[in-house]
């Protein structure tokens, strides 16, 4: 229950201290939240989301999830996983962040932080045009270094990417993201490798609700690594 509630406590506080400075930000604040009635294989995983997306000022931005099980499908709700990433744009003209991100799962031992550069692959000079034509954005965090109860030299790359498709209804996106994680100790039967993914794709419905079909695999869930989930998302901005 503690880190459900340091979660909460992490997302609430951001989204009010993004909420000050808004009159300073061009991009709207974004709080989106899912929620997944149908999970086809994997009842147990991942119910609910949610997710905040905020400018800061000084070249700052901020981005987490929350993720969530039980809430639709038992009556035994619990906290899963957040990361909290701090985002600081080294300058105007390049596309390259310094990442810090935090990371609380449920059980003992299983939190950290990672520090890193992330590179807006699409908003690079030179084949930004060509990203803009086919309506996609994509980035590449790479980890670097980790600090955790154990694996301290393990490192991770995190793919994220969005891409809307204009042509055929701007009502129709899809966007996912991957994680490969490099030089951790796990035991054998799990890949040497491992990679988290989910790929997500939305129709929107209604003014500000979506309808949204997620694939999802998971290195890290032995015997139970693939599951799909269908439900609602919603977009909360100012």
């Amino acid at each position: 229950m503690s880190k459900i509630w340091l979660s909460c406590c992490v997302l609430v506080g951001f989204a009010q201290a993004v909420s000050a400075a808004e009159e300073h930000a061009k991009p709207p604040i974004a709080v989106d939240l899912n929620v997944y009635p149908l999970l086809d294989q994997v009842s147990s995983d991942t119910d609910m989301t949610l997710v905040i997306n905020a400018p800061l000022p000084g070249r700052l931005s901020y981005f987490s999830f929350a993720n969530f099980r039980g809430i639709t499908h038992s009556n035994a709700a619990s906290f899963t996983r957040s990361e909290q990433n701090l985002r600081w744009s080294v300058s105007e003209s390049w596309p390259v962040d310094l990442n810090a991100q935090a990371i609380f799962a449920d059980g003992s031992g299983n939190d950290l932080l990672q520090i890193g550069l992330g590179w807006r692959v699409s908003d690079t000079r030179g084949v930004d045009e060509f990203f803009d034509k086919i309506n996609l954005l994509y980035r590449v965090t790479f980890h670097l270094k980790r600090f955790s109860a154990g694996d301290d030299d393990a490192w991770q790359m995190e793919h994220f990417f969005r891409m809307t498709f204009p042509a055929i209804s701007r009502r129709l996106y899809l966007s996912g993201f991957l994680d490969q994680t490099f030089d951790l100790n796990l035991p054998s039967q799990f890949p040497n490798n491992p990679v988290t993914t989910e790929i997500q794709l939305g129709w929107r419905v209604l003014d500000r609700l979506y309808a949204v079909a997620e694939y999802r695999s998971n290195d890290f869930r032995f015997g139970d690594e693939k599951n799909f989930a269908v439900g609602v998302e919603y977009k909360f901005r100012w």
